[in-house]
């Protein structure tokens, strides 16, 4: 089972067979966001990122929310489905599966296991 970790931000990076990691929203950011409205990557195939870095913006009928890269690497591939807005809600429903925003291969594969686990993220959000 790939181990999934989470950023104080919000985002979740599942660290793949591969050495890739696989990103999104949290289910407690989707749930906090609501209806989702407008998704926007700043990001394309091959492009680097740094961690923390923002990689595009989700909107919601709240509010806007900046998307941050969990680590440090290349982009290998975003979800194109979100540029279709009816997609959306899928985010939603199913924000750690169907709902993923980007995949990358790190540089330091120890920023993977420097983020917060299952129970510190929970605690983080006041569960």
């Amino acid at each position: 089972m790939a181990e999934v970790r989470y950023a104080q931000s919000h985002e979740w990076a599942r660290l793949e067979d591969d050495g890739s990691v696989t990103c999104g929203i949290t289910q407690h950011a989707a749930d906090e966001l609501n209806e989702l409205t407008f998704l926007e990557y700043r990001v394309a195939e091959g492009d680097t990122v740094t961690q923390g870095q923002e990689f595009g913006e989700i909107d919601s009928v709240k509010s806007t929310s900046p998307l941050n890269a969990p680590v440090d690497g290349t982009v290998l591939a975003i979800n194109a489905r979100f540029e279709n807005e009816d997609d959306l809600p899928a985010i939603n429903a199913s924000p750690q599966d169907e709902g993923w925003l980007i995949k990358i291969q790190p540089s330091d594969s120890a920023q993977h296991a420097s983020l917060l686990d299952e129970a510190a993220y929970q605690e983080h959000c006041g569960h």
